[in-house]
Formats: structure tokens, C-alpha cells, sequence
């Protein structure tokens, strides 16, 4: 028997955003156990923050750690802020390290991806946000395909509070509307109480003090502080990058006299700042209105994000470049650490409303995060490849009127997210190439195939006459499917030779006496099993020749025991000044997790939240909403063969037949979630899996594209309830 599992059958870019939207969601029942900012309970206050990150690390040992990476400007001076008195004197700044420690692939080897959020406290939704995509990978580990495979090749790390002295003052003084750190500089004689501090976003070594993007004026909410990286939290954040990223791909000592120069496509690392409001996605350049000399890279990696989110793009040569930031944390990232460097704002206001942030927020960025995630080991090169829209796992291989296989469909494109945005031109740089290759792997992840080492197959294309072509092929896994679980990967090449990112999807074998199945034969018979040589050809080959991935290592069934073998060079957390976890987190593979208790809980009642946002302070609200109809260009694909046979039409899912059927989500739903997005007539990519020894059949298991219409019904309706739940739960536990 072959049989789907809940939330691991993998349709990328549309069930995708169905299965993290209500795992989301019901995160929310979780988190009323959690301390919440006054009037805002979708939003986990720094004490439930802190106490939800040391819990996860616990509940999660072999995934995550803890790390102390240094201290705020309060705990750094040993004082406190006398107009808005903090219970303490200063926080430690902590991040979290998501991996999974039974890889068999050391720490050195493995993408980086770091996560910050939290620089400017008075908003709200960033690291809320930040703490969902937590959660997500970690229960999403061994249960969804695309997290179990990110998190083997990649370490996710998350700095949900870079600015804790601050978040505790406008949680607790929301008419604050607090921005900059505490540091009071020369500000107590000069300025309004509620004015002091530096911009920790114009704080980072690049470009900083420019007049153009930061001011000089200690008062001001856009002040750069007195040197570059004079904060220690923007010390804290930079010294943990220069750790995590590799000191090998190019570090410039001169970035400011670099400007003009490439890092090309072997960088690898991705790093995100979360902020809001404003519905945008940044990248480099900030400092000043033009390109980077990435820019293909980092823009079609955005381009893909707003797929998922909607948000337009605030970067150098677009138009919606707001106004220039110099000294911020993404344009230091990329110009010095050569990483590929991301930041969202978030929303519509700084105290984001709870409706907007459950039901739009979160359900459009986790994916988009995801999506980004996928690319760390090689950010400027993944991006520019093709995506695979969905894949389907269905039982549609009749031979002789037997069940011996699995299909697997795909649709992939080369345009469908890099062309997205409405009333923005479309992006032939890095969509215009069409797909010229598709191959899936059986059991091992495409950077680690080694020729001979396992079962992959190149498709055949079939159908040229749209943007997104159909590739067919048959074959037959040697000595057929083995029982237990399996692995299914998928990648695309475009007509530049650019591989995209891939996508996995799990499915289950169980053996079962043979039985004939009361199905209609079809015609033909499967291909005849691979020689030595693992990667078949069609008998037609597309224009462009394929090529074979290089690894670093080859996992064969499931993941091994094999523990990282490099340590971090840091110490393991010593304090913890917030309120303590009721256990402490075990120790991780790859970083040591905190041991210590945080202290007692603040007892400062909050202020009531203004009815409006304080005039001051840059804003972050978008000009213009996007609106229309996404565009796409036309496809490069290679002309090729007729098909040899049609694929066959997967059947509606009827859990009375199919009882081995798990997985009831539907794949086809609106990506973008508004009105705007209308779906289109994808051809598909089709690979059939043979048949499995003669002592024993394959039973039914269909996976099924429905209309967009009713998978969009399934998963609001399925949100609703959870969303429900939560608020009857969440009321139970307030009253």
C-alpha cells in the first residue's frame, strides 16, 4: 500500500499556503498559555516571547538551542531609564538556532538563513511573525517534506528581540510609540523624554552617517548615534552574523569602494529584517535610489516573495523606493558579509490590528519566508531558476488492469511568481529563459546525488505551447518501492541552465498480498529499469543538455543519527533576566541551550493605547496598493516530441474508497489572497514510478487537484474553525 500522510504531501506555491496559514492559526489556541501585550493578545508580550522561545527549545531538543549573543544598552551600562522605569536593569539579546541535529551533514556544510526582528519596538508584528515561522519549522520537521529537507541542509537562526529595552517600554507606554534604543547620548538635556535613544536601524557600518538616509540631530527618530555599530545592540547582531555567515566567500574590506562590484552566485546565506507598517519587501540598495550589481538575483528573489505576501518592492530602480536608509542592517549585510540581504514591513500600523495580522499577515508570509529559506545555500543563483508550482502524488499507473506504480505531476514555471506584480513590467532577466529540464529524485535531496547513488530521472517534454510546458516520462524504480517512507524531489532548469529550488513531498509504502484491482487496464508497458547510469534521458531531448548536481553528502532512506561534528565556538546562555520557563531546554546539537532562569515577571501595569499613531517617525504605508492582474512573459521552452500517451485525469478523493488517503487539503487555493489573483490552465509534468515486485500490489492513493473555487472554500472554512477555537479558548483563559 502506498499512502499519503497528513500535511506531507507538498504542493509548492498553493498548498503551501493553505497547510502554514491554519498550522498558524493553530498556534494561536497555543499561545493564550503565554503573557500578551495589554489590548493585543494576538501579540505574545517580551515576557511571553522569551518564555515561548525557551519552551520551544525543550519541547524541540534535536531542533533548536538558545544562544546568548550579548546584551542591551541598559544591561550593558548596569542602568535604567528613570522617566519609563524598566523592572530591571537592561536584557540579555538571545537567538534561537533551528536544525536538525540527525544530518549527516556538519554545521560547516549546511545554508545559513538569520532572521531579526524587534529593532524598532513600537511594532508590533515582527516578532509575533518571527516566532510563527519558528513554531512552523519546528512542528512541521518529519511531517511536511519541504521543512524536513530545509532543515537537514539548513540552519534557520532567529533574533526575535534585538531591541528588548524598548520593547518593554512601549508594551508597558504605548503613548511612547518608542523607536530607538535607550541610550540617552546627550538627549536627557535636549530632548523630550520619549525622544531619546539611537535608530538601531541606522546604527550598521555601512554607508552610516550619510545625510541623505539617517540624521545627526540626537532627538530625531531616524538619529545614527555617534559611530558606526556604537550600539550594543547593533554590536550584538553583527558579531553574530560575521559568526554564522562563512568568512570565505569574500568579506570586502572596502565595501563603500565596492559598490559597483558582484559577489556572483557561489555566496551563499540569506539575511531578513522584519519591520512594519507598509506592505513592502526591501533589498539593496537602500542607501540611495539604484540598482546593487545583484540585482537580478535579489530582485527576482522578492519578485517570488510577493507571490506569496502582495507586497511591492521598496529597492533601488523600483517605483516604490520610498526614501533612502542609510546605515541599516540589509544593505550592511550584503555589502560587507556578501550575503543576500531581505527586509518585510509588515501591515498597516505599528500596533497592528489583530484581524489584519491572523488573517492576512501571517498567511502571507510564512510561505514567503519558506520560500526564501529554501534558497540559503545558493540565494543568487536558486532565485533566478524555475519554480515548481505543484506536485501531485496520484495512483494512475494501470498495467494489465493492476495497480503497479505511482504518477507523479508536476507544473513548473520559469515566470509565474518572478511576474506577479500587478502594474510592474515583467522581469525577463530571470523569467524569460522557460523550462528546459525537469528531474525528480527518489530518496536522496539534488545537492547530495552522486552518479550510481540513487534513482533520478530528466522528464520529457511533450507540450510546448504554453509558458509552462508538459514533461512526461516512464520508468521503473529498481526492484521496485521498498516499505516505509520515501522521498520525492523535484527541480527545474531553465533555458539559461539555472536550477530552482526545490520541492519534496513524502509517500508511504506498505506491502500487501497481490490483489487485481477492479480498475480499467490501459495500454503499454513501463520502461525497462535504469541501467548504472541513474540519470535517464528522454528519447527526445529538449535544446538544453542537463547537467548532474554536485553533493556533499548522500542520505539513503531516512535521516541518519549522525550528529553535526563542529561546535560553536560560543558559551552556553549563563542568564536569563525574564520570567522563567517552567522547564529548562536540553541541550542541542549544534548550539548549547540556556540553562538558567529568568527572573521574576515585571509588575508595571500597561498604559491604554493611543487612539492613533504619533506623527513623528518615517512611515511605512504604501503609495499605491497593487492592484490588476499578474502578467507573465512568453516562454523560451525547447520545441519537442509528441507525447506518447496522455496523462490520465486523477479522480476526486473519496475517503470511502480510499481509506489509506490522509491528506484532505487541496492544493489549488489563492496564493496572493486577493481578489486580484485568478488561476490559470497549467499544463503539467508528469513521471511515472513502475511496478513494484510481482508478491505484492500497490494500493489506491490519489492526491487531486480541485477547482480553485472549492480548495479555496476548504481552507477558509477549515481557518474559521481553528480561528474559532482559538477565540472561545483564548476567552477561557482571559475570563
Amino acid at each position: 500500500m502506498v499512502s499519503a500522510v497528513p500535511s506531507r504531501h507538498r504542493l509548492h506555491g498553493h498548498l503551501l499556503r493553505c497547510v502554514v496559514s491554519l498550522a498558524a492559526i493553530a498556534f494561536t489556541v497555543d499561545a493564550v498559555q503565554y503573557d500578551t501585550i495589554d489590548k493585543y493578545d494576538c501579540f505574545r508580550s517580551l515576557e511571553g516571547m522569551t518564555k515561548s522561545m525557551f519552551d520551544l527549545a525543550e519541547s524541540y531538543p534535536d531542533l533548536s538551542s538558545v544562544v546568548d549573543i550579548g546584551d542591551s544598552y541598559l544591561k550593558s551600562k548596569n542602568d535604567n531609564n528613570d522617566d519609563y522605569p524598566l523592572p530591571q536593569n537592561g536584557y540579555d539579546i538571545y537567538a534561537m538556532v533551528i536544525t536538525a541535529s540527525d544530518s549527516p551533514h556538519p554545521s560547516s556544510a549546511k545554508g545559513k538563513t538569520l532572521i531579526i526582528s524587534g529593532v524598532h519596538p513600537r511594532e508590533y508584528a515582527p516578532p509575533e511573525l518571527t516566532m510563527r515561522f519558528a513554531e512552523s519549522l519546528l512542528t512541521g520537521y518529519e511531517v511536511d517534506a519541504d521543512i524536513t529537507w530545509i532543515l537537514q541542509h539548513t540552519e534557520v537562526h532567529i533574533i526575535f528581540q534585538v531591541n528588548p529595552d524598548s520593547r518593554y517600554v512601549t508594551e508597558k507606554y504605548p503613548k511612547t510609540f518608542w523607536r530607538k534604543n535607550q541610550n540617552p547620548g546627550n538627549g536627557r538635556e535636549n530632548c523630550k523624554a520619549d525622544e531619546i535613544g539611537v535608530d538601531l536601524n541606522r546604527n550598521f557600518g555601512f554607508k552610516w552617517g550619510d545625510q541623505d538616509g539617517a540624521s545627526d540631530d540626537s532627538c530625531d527618530s531616524t538619529y545614527h548615534g555617534r559611530g558606526p555599530g556604537s550600539e550594543p545592540e547593533t554590536r550584538a547582531v553583527v558579531d553574530y552574523a560575521k559568526e554564522i555567515f562563512p568568512e570565505e566567500q569574500g568579506r570586502r574590506d572596502d565595501p563603500e569602494g565596492s559598490t559597483n562590484v558582484a559577489f556572483g552566485e557561489d555566496n551563499t546565506g540569506i539575511f531578513v529584517d522584519v519591520h512594519a507598517p507598509g506592505g513592502y519587501i526591501f533589498y539593496p540598495w537602500g542607501h540611495k535610489d539604484r540598482k546593487s550589481p545583484d540585482d537580478d538575483a535579489l530582485q527576482a528573489t522578492a519578485r517570488k516573495m510577493s507571490y506569496y505576501n502582495g507586497y511591492v518592492l521598496w529597492a533601488g530602480g523600483q517605483p516604490d523606493f520610498q526614501y533612502a536608509a542609510s546605515g541599516d542592517s540589509s544593505d550592511y549585510m550584503y555589502a560587507t558579509l556578501g550575503v543576500a540581504s531581505f527586509g518585510l514591513e509588515l501591515g498597516e500600523d505599528f500596533y497592528e490590528d489583530c484581524s489584519r495580522f491572523e488573517n492576512e499577515i501571517v498567511p502571507g508570509n510564512l510561505p514567503a519566508l519558506t520560500y526564501l529559506v529554501k534558497n540559503a545555500k545558493k540565494p543568487f543563483s536558486l532565485a533566478k531558476g524555475p519554480d515548481i508550482i505543484s506536485l501531485i502524488v496520484s495512483d494512475d499507473v494501470i498495467q494489465d488492469g493492476i495497480q503497479y506504480g505511482i504518477k507523479v505531476t508536476v507544473v513548473a514555471s520559469d515566470s509565474r511568481l518572478v511576474n506577479s506584480i500587478s502594474r510592474y513590467p515583467d522581469f525577463p532577466e530571470t523569467g524569460g529563459q522557460g523550462v528546459a529540464e525537469v528531474r525528480v529524485y527518489l530518496d536522496v535531496h539534488p545537492d547530495d546525488y552522486e552518479e550510481g547513488d540513487a534513482l533520478a530521472w530528466e522528464m520529457q517534454l511533450i507540450d510546448n505551447d504554453s509558458e509552462e510546458p508538459k514533461f512526461e516520462l516512464e520508468v521503473i524504480s529498481a526492484g521496485g518501492f521498498s516499505a516505509g517512507r520515501h522521498t520525492l524531489y523535484v527541480q527545474a532548469k531553465d533555458g539559461a541552465g539555472y536550477f530552482g529550488p526545490t520541492t519534496g513531498a513524502f509517500f508511504d509504502v506498505e506491502m500487501r498480498p497481490t490483489k487485481s484491482p477492479s480498475l480499467a487496464p490501459t495500454t503499454g508497458s513501463p520502461s525497462p529499469k535504469p541501467t548504472s547510469m541513474p540519470i535517464r534521458r528522454p528519447s527526445k531531448k529538449p535544446s538544453v543538455s542537463p547537467t548532474t548536481a554536485t553533493p556533499s553528502a548522500v542520505p539513503t532512506g531516512k535521516p541518519s543519527t549522525f550528529r553535526p561534528t563542529k561546535s560553536p565556538s560560543r558559551s552556553p546562555v549563563t542568564a536569563n533576566p525574564l520570567p522563567s520557563p517552567t522547564r529548562n531546554p536540553t541541550r542541542a546539537p549544534s548550539y548549547s541551550p540556556t540553562t538558567a532562569q529568568p527572573s521574576a515577571s515585571p509588575t508595571t501595569n500597561p498604559t491604554r493605547l493611543p487612539s492613533s499613531s504619533p506623527s513623528y517617525g518615517p512611515s511605512r504605508n504604501p503609495s499605491i496598493s497593487p492592484t490588476g492582474q499578474p502578467t507573465t512573459s512568453p516562454s523560451d521552452s525547447p520545441s519537442t516530441a509528441n507525447p506518447t500517451s496522455q496523462p490520465s485525469t486523477s479522480s476526486s478523493f473519496d475517503p470511502s474508497t480510499k481509506p489509506s488517503f490522509y491528506h484532505s487539503l487541496s492544493p489549488s487555493i489563492n496564493p496572493s489572497g486577493d481578489p486580484r489573483y485568478q488561476p490559470s490552465d497549467d499544463p503539467t509534468i508528469e513521471l511515472t514510478l513502475g511496478p513494484t515486485p510481482a508478491s505484492s500490489s500497490v494500493a489506491q492513493v490519489t492526491e487531486t487537484l480541485r477547482s480553485e473555487n472549492a480548495s479555496t472554500t476548504a481552507c477558509s472554512s477549515a481557518s474559521a474553525v481553528l480561528a474559532l477555537l482559538a477565540s472561545a479558548l483564548s476567552l477561557l483563559y482571559l475570563g
